[in-house]
């Protein structure tokens, strides 16, 4: 696969998952088709910890802040049409403080009302919480010795709506008995990568070469026809001319990360790794993991198409699941000739699952069948495990991980639904994304009806 900006420019709705590394359909169903996200509130998600704490309802019911012991304060964060970098960078700004020092579990969508928790210096968060328009509210629960991290978060859940689809209830169920007996592939949703902007492998992979100069022009002027006129028609200037002065007089002031890198650039001309490093530490290293996801993503697709999803085989890696079906890492089992009839057990009873590496410079790749298309998914990207190491930007370097090839112990509920509406309750674990369920369900053709575009030929695909 040719990572490079010339296919981006190139792009249409019929390539995106392709480009992305996801293929096929676990279910063989119709699909009911729809839009989601057409509105904020038609997506709703929320964390709760290992210890049960519900961040909406803590949110919804906060009585006030307790002060006690620690050097961080535990906060419920709601957010409204900005990911989670992005909402922690202007709390951050507006605290004083820097980003790094916000904690949180996970990275929840732009495109979403979102509840979840963060955690910020003691001392530095007013009792009353902090408010900025209706993007962020935050409200401060009690003081504490942890930091988040993606460890203490034993669920999200979504309240989802699919807008004008044809809805068979019946086919539904149908859909989901069917991914609940041959499971759901854990693909990398599409949010991981950007929908109309594919970008962050292609500026990933480039980092990983060391190629820090072309990282910079690809985030700031690789175009795709999918995204906005106005965003577009800038990138595109950007590139003829490399005027980065001038350019920020027109470039859309929506671009902030894209502004900051140009200011830097103004004012240290060269210093490409000062520009990257003017872009939150979590968007740093997510493109270079996104490299390690796409390859992830392409390996699965492979299995999911041979068939071996729930199938495991003498040299692959299997999983223990913990409390609400996190998969515990730390317990990692390879798959023997010895063994193989106790895993097939315990994965009926779904106490395992089978996992991959989403590669990085420490990964072992399993001597398995499955392992070779990972191989495979590496070598078409032209990419070795070494370079999962950054020499230039070694902050954004990645050992590498387990991940389950589905999707463990899920839950789904129809709430209500109409002739062209339903509403759904979800539930998954962290890591996994509600996108690639509802993606099964809808089965649209147009992976931008995943981000609230209604397509133009909506009656045809209803």
């Amino acid at each position: 696969m040719d990572l490079s900006t010339e296919p981006l420019s190139q792009l249409d709705r019929s390539m995106v998952e392709e480009f992305i590394g996801i293929r096929g359909y676990a279910s063989s169903t119709v699909g009911v088709g729809g839009v989601i996200k057409e509105k904020p509130d038609d997506f709703k998600t929320w964390e709760i910890l290992m210890n049960g704490s519900d961040a909406r309802k803590i949110y919804e019911e906060w009585r006030g802040y307790r002060a006690g012991y620690g050097d961080l304060t535990l906060c419920v964060l709601r957010k409204i049409g900005v990911d989670t970098i992005r909402a922690s960078s202007i709390i951050s700004r507006v605290l004083g403080v820097k980003p790094k020092v916000i904690g949180f579990c996970g990275i929840k969508d732009k495109m979403s009302i979102s509840w979840q928790f963060i955690t910020t210096p003691r001392g530095v968060m007013s009792p009353d919480g902090l408010k900025i328009d209706e993007i962020v509210d935050v409200k401060p629960i009690e003081d504490t010795g942890s930091k988040l991290t993606s460890r203490l978060l034993l669920k999200n859940v979504f309240e989802i709506r699919i807008r004008h689809a044809r809805i068979d209830v019946d086919e539904v169920k149908r859909c989901v008995e069917e991914l609940k007996a041959r499971g759901v592939p854990n693909f990398y949703g599409h949010q991981r990568f950007g929908i109309t902007r594919p970008i962050t492998a292609i500026v990933g992979k480039l980092i990983m070469e060391n190629r820090l100069e072309e990282a910079v022009k690809a985030f700031l002027s690789a175009y795709s026809p999918l995204e906005g006129e106005e965003n577009r028609l800038a990138r595109m200037n950007l590139r003829k001319s490399w005027d980065l002065e001038d350019s920020l007089k027109t470039f859309p002031k929506g671009l902030r990360y894209e502004r900051e890198i140009m200011k830097y650039l103004v004012e240290k001309p060269g210093d490409y790794a000062g520009a990257l490093r003017t872009l939150p530490m979590r968007l740093r290293r997510l493109m270079v993991e996104s490299v390690a996801a796409l390859a992830f993503n392409k390996a699965l697709s492979r299995i999911l198409a041979g068939g071996k999803l729930m199938e495991p085989e003498i040299g692959d890696y299997v999983i223990p699941l913990g409390l609400g079906g996190r998969p515990d890492q730390d317990r990692c089992v390879q798959v023997r000739s010895e063994n193989l009839e106790t895993v097939k057990r315990l994965l009926r009873m779904k106490r395992l699952v089978i996992a991959l590496p989403v590669p990085g410079y420490l990964s072992n790749i399993p001597r398995s069948w499955k392992g070779e298309m990972l191989r495979e998914a590496l070598e078409e990207l032209g990419i070795e495990l070494n370079t999962f190491r950054v020499r230039s930007l070694p902050e954004t370097s990645t050992r590498g991980t387990l991940r389950p090839i589905t999707i463990p112990r899920w839950d789904i509920q129809i709430l209500s639904h109409s002739e062209d509406e339903l509403l759904l309750k979800l539930s998954l674990p962290p890591g996994s994304y509600a996108t690639i369920i509802l993606r099964e369900i809808m089965k649209s053709p147009d992976p931008l009806a995943y981000i609230g575009k209604v397509p133009d030929n909506l009656e045809e695909l209803r």
